[in-house]
């Protein structure tokens, strides 16, 4: 039988999964259910949540579900109540509940390959659950000492600490994300940020003409007695670090003929918020990517690396550090890890790995993640109140301020200017706080960029002809609307809007306050860009004149439905455009 804790991460799950299913409209919920008070005759069962709006359902079978819901800003018009609603038929009223009994009833009707993509979905639910609890329990050992990690000697133990504590915060959106399907429980207390543990690499030696190096190897590299080899391999053969829970699984997914595996793992590592990245404890300036058999995000996010990817994001590192170089409106604004090194074994996705080097002179600088800002203390604080508390004499105003000027005058100067859009998520998006300084950006793992070689060009004419260089063709796009619909759906909802909505459960600051101080930002930025002659037309179009913006369907894309019946051709960009625009002076946010 199922515990009250286990009852209630169920609840939570179940609530996430039906409120995303509402954002993305799947199975037209949104676009064909009504919203309106249930009929002053229904007599309302004791155990379903009151509410004065109701989503009444009425093309999904026989039944009618009939939903509590309330308003929602900004990511959809209705936001779900619960885990609980209504089926009506024939003047019966019953209760149904739980992801289970929700996902089986959206996959009625459907053909055979979709039913069995809702049933995997279920097991990845049940997943979240799972972990969800595995993850309080570690979070109620830790919470204690991640509350004095502000003051954690050295940079790399304020990152790792504060990458911990964000690993406990849900994903804003992708309702499973707690899920890493792949681990066992077992697996999760040995490598997982929320359980602060410490492990050591292993090592395989694979045939030097089959590795592919983007430069030499750290001088930290361990040499073949290390791992335990033959010294004498040195000469035929390169070593390719292997994170341990894919070193079990290596057989199944091909070796390059004459492969070694060393006996002996060598350099022990701390897992950060990625979980697939990996701190050097011995040298903490050095973190590694490698690639694990998990799935996060959607059942076909597999966490593994392809090789493609070393070359694309050293590319962009070359780039932002050039136009900071060479814009004085950039200068100063964000630093970049050196990505430079990295190395694949066959062009295979599991035998990869990018080595990064984080920059010096970090000694007195505190590294936060967008995804930690929003973290509960014990005493239900936020993260953000410490930073503003420690950096900007308590003043959240101020603090706000700085984190929106920053973030929208540099991705919209990457945007309007040189036709860059930058895939910085919550993860990857790093604040670099220091004392009497202004607030920067720390930037890495940008693979996913989208770039429009028109505009790049025609703002850099000098290194236009690098375009060719990169390697994944979804990269370059043919206009604005993708550089558009990435700094909507990444910087402004994710690591913009998902602050907000956190500050304003919280109660930090109104509503109306929060969200007129982004407009108003956001307004000074464009008129800003515009007195300097760059044409913000795309930018007004997109932001400013659509009554609706566009929202990333991840549930969509990458769990639900096939590539084939979704329309989606990269599971990480695919959108719909059903968040009612929230920019627009005369459309205030709002919520029951």
């Amino acid at each position: 039988m199922s515990g009250p804790t286990e009852d209630l991460d169920q609840a939570v799950i179940g609530q996430r999964i039906i409120d995303c299913c509402l954002r993305e409209d799947i199975r037209g919920l949104s676009s064909q259910g009504q919203v309106h008070a249930l009929p002053a005759h229904w007599r309302l069962p004791a155990d379903i949540t009151e509410a004065r709006h109701w989503l009444f359902i009425r093309h999904l079978g026989e039944e009618e579900l009939v939903l509590p819901v309330h308003r929602a800003s900004p990511m959809q018009a209705w936001s779900m109540l619960g885990d609980r609603w209504l089926c009506h038929r024939n003047d019966h009223i019953r209760v149904e509940q739980g992801y289970s009994r929700w996902l089986q009833r959206l996959s009625l009707d459907l053909d055979d390959e979709t039913r069995q993509l809702f049933a995997a979905y279920q097991r990845e639910a049940d997943c979240a659950v799972e972990h969800r609890r595995l993850c309080a329990e570690a979070y109620g050992v830790h919470i204690a000492r991640l509350e004095r990690v502000l003051d954690a000697p050295g940079w790399d133990r304020r990152l790792l600490g504060i990458d911990q504590l964000a690993s406990y915060l849900d994903h804003p959106f992708y309702p499973t994300a707690r899920a890493k399907s792949g681990f066992d429980a077992k697996a999760l207390q040995h490598y997982a940020p929320e359980f602060a543990p410490s492990f050591t690499l292993r090592w395989l030696a694979v045939p030097s003409a089959e590795m592919h190096l983007t430069s030499p190897v750290p001088t930290f590299w361990p040499s073949f007695a290390d791992v335990g080899l033959n010294a004498e391999l040195a000469a035929s053969h390169s070593l390719l670090p292997v994170h341990p829970l894919t070193w079990t699984e290596l057989a199944q997914h091909g070796l390059p003929e004459h492969s070694v595996r060393a006996p002996l793992a060598f350099l022990q590592v701390e897992p950060t918020l990625s979980v697939r990245t990996v701190l050097c404890v011995d040298h903490p300036h050095w973190h590694f990517k490698l690639p694990l058999l998990v799935c996060t995000l959607g059942a076909r996010n597999l966490r593994l690396i392809k090789p493609s990817t070393l070359y694309d994001g050293y590319w962009f590192q070359r780039i932002l550090h050039s136009l900071s170089q060479r814009d004085p409106q950039l200068a100063g604004r964000y630093l970049h890890v050196d990505e430079q090194h990295g190395g694949h074994a066959a062009e295979q996705r599991h035998l990869a790995y990018i080595v990064r080097r984080y920059p010096d002179h970090l000694a007195s600088s505190t590294l936060v993640p967008v995804a930690a800002l929003a973290s509960p203390s014990s005493d239900g604080r936020l993260f953000l109140e410490q930073l503003a508390a420690r950096f900007h004499g308590g003043d959240l105003d101020a603090w706000l301020n700085e984190y929106l000027t920053l973030l929208l005058q540099v991705h919209l100067r990457l945007w309007l200017h040189y036709g860059i859009a930058l895939e910085a998520n919550q993860q990857n998006a790093v604040l670099v706080f220091e004392a009497s300084r202004p607030l920067r950006l720390l930037m890495k793992d940008n693979d996913a960029a989208r770039l429009w070689p028109q505009r790049f060009g025609a703002a850099c004419p000098d290194l236009a002809g690098q375009v060719h260089e990169l390697r994944d063709e979804r990269i370059r796009v043919n206009d604005s609307q993708p550089l558009g619909e990435m700094f909507c759906t990444i910087t402004l909802q994710l690591n913009i809007v998902a602050v907000l909505e956190a500050m304003i459960a919280r109660r930090l600051a109104p509503r109306a306050q929060l969200y007129g101080q982004l407009r108003q930002c956001l307004h000074q930025t464009l008129a800003q860009l515009e007195s300097e002659g760059i044409d913000c037309l795309d930018a007004r179009r997109a932001l400013l004149d659509n009554p609706h913006l566009p929202v990333k369907y991840l549930l969509s894309a990458g769990s639900l439905f096939s590539k084939a019946r979704s329309g989606a051709h990269d599971i990480n960009k695919f959108y719909g455009y059903s968040a009612r625009n929230f920019l627009l002076e005369d459309r205030p946010c709002h919520a029951d």
